[in-house]
């Protein structure tokens, strides 16, 4: 992205023209529309400045943002406990 980019204090990366969420920008270009209000976009890696096409996933809400980030959370620790119980 070069110096068309900067990183805001949350470490997203923003264009220093508009100030536009680059992540945001680059999920609207993935799926050929606007974002619809309350749409969320996920780094699938975490990686606040990787915002490859396919690192990024949209999630109608919120809520089913957390619910996504629930089930990551559960399905990590019942791994742990599965790898420990050999």
């Amino acid at each position: 992205m070069g110096s068309k980019t900067y990183r805001d204090a949350h470490g997203y990366l923003r264009f220093i023209d508009s100030g536009k969420l680059v992540h945001r920008w680059a999920a609207q270009k993935k799926l050929g529309r606007s974002l619809n209000p309350g749409e969320i976009v996920h780094h699938n890696n975490r990686v606040r400045t990787d915002n490859r096409f396919g690192n990024l996933r949209v999630f109608k809400s919120k809520k089913e943002h957390q619910a996504h980030h629930i089930k990551e959370r559960w399905e990590r620790t019942r791994r742990k406990r599965t790898l420990k119980g050999r």
